[in-house]
C-alpha cells in the first residue's frame, strides 16, 4: 500500500560509501557466534557507526553504552582500506543483542538484502552456530550454504557445504536471497549448546579473514578476552529476557535494569 511505512526499517545515521564491500551479519543465535564475532570485528577494527533498525515489533529493549541509549540492531562501517595494486576492503556490519520474533525473521532477511543491493555492497556473510552437545578437541568445523549467486565463492574458498534444512535467522536470509544477484552466503560453527563459544567465534573469524585481506583482523584478543565479550552478551541477553518476563506480569515490570 502507497505510503505505508516498511517493517521493519532502516535507518542510516551517516552516510558513507559502502560500493563494492563485505556485510557480516551477526544475531545472538545458538553459541552467540554471529554476536560475539562480529562485536569483536567492530571493537578491533575501530568501526563507526553508520545506521540502526527499528520495528514497532521489536521487544521493548535498549543497548546503554555509558549511560547512552543505543537501538538493539546496528549498522557499523569500517575504514577502506587499499592496497598499492588498487584492490581494497571494507567490512559493514550488523550486530544485534536482541533475538527478534519468528515473524519479523523473513522481513529482516528481506530489508537487510535490500539494503545491501542498493548501497553496491558485493557479499553478504551470515555468522551462525551449529549446536553441539560436546565438540572434540580439534578445529572447530565450519560449514556454508549460499545462494546460487554466491557458488564462486564457496569454491574460491573451498568452503565444505551443508545438506539438509536450514531454519532460524540463516533460514529467512538464504529464503530472501534466492533469485538474487547478490551473492548471500552462510557460515556456521559447531557451538557450545548451553554457553556462548567464543572459540568458534574466533575460528569464524580466521574462516572470513582471507576475504578481506587489506583488513588486519587478530584472532588473539578475542581468545584472552573470551570470558569479558561472553559475559557481557550473556548478560544483555539474561536480562532482556527478564525484562520481557516481568513485562508479561501484572505491573508492568520496572523501567530499567
Amino acid at each position: 500500500m502507497a505510503g505505508r511505512r516498511l517493517e521493519p526499517r532502516i535507518v542510516e545515521t551517516r552516510r558513507t560509501l559502502l560500493k563494492g564491500s563485505m556485510l557480516v551479519v551477526g544475531f545472538p543465535t545458538h553459541g552467540l557466534v554471529g554476536s560475539v564475532a562480529v562485536s569483536y570485528l567492530v571493537h578491533s577494527l575501530e568501526m563507526s557507526p553508520i545506521g540502526h533498525m527499528l520495528s514497532d515489533r521489536f521487544p521493548p529493549t535498549v543497548v546503554m553504552e555509558a549511560g547512552v541509549v543505543q537501538p538493539p540492531v546496528r549498522l557499523y562501517a569500517s575504514r577502506q582500506i587499499c592496497g598499492v595494486d588498487g584492490k581494497c576492503s571494507q567490512l559493514v556490519a550488523v550486530l544485534s543483542d536482541i533475538q527478534p520474533p519468528p515473524e519479523l525473521l523473513n522481513p529482516i532477511g528481506e530489508r537487510l538484502l535490500d539494503y545491501a543491493e542498493a548501497r553496491g555492497i558485493q557479499l553478504v556473510v551470515a555468522l551462525e552456530g551449529q549446536p553441539v552437545e560436546q565438540r572434540s578437541r580439534g578445529d572447530v568445523r565450519v560449514v556454508a550454504m549460499c545462494n546460487s549467486s554466491a557458488v564462486g565463492v564457496l569454491e574460491n574458498y573451498r568452503f565444505p557445504r551443508a545438506t539438509g534444512l536450514v531454519t532460524g535467522f540463516a533460514g529467512a536470509l538464504l529464503l530472501a536471497s534466492v533469485g538474487r544477484k547478490l551473492p548471500v552466503l552462510c557460515l556456521v560453527a559447531q557451538a557450545h549448546k548451553s554457553h556462548p563459544d567464543a572459540r568458534a567465534a574466533a575460528r569464524m573469524l580466521e574462516i572470513i579473514r582471507p576475504m578481506v585481506p587489506m583488513l588486519v583482523i587478530d584472532t588473539m584478543p578475542l581468545k584472552r578476552k573470551a570470558e569479558e565479550i561472553e559475559g557481557e552478551l550473556r548478560r544483555n541477553i539474561v536480562q532482556q529476557r527478564a525484562s520481557l518476563k516481568e513485562l508479561e506480569e501484572p505491573g508492568g515490570g520496572e523501567m530499567y535494569r
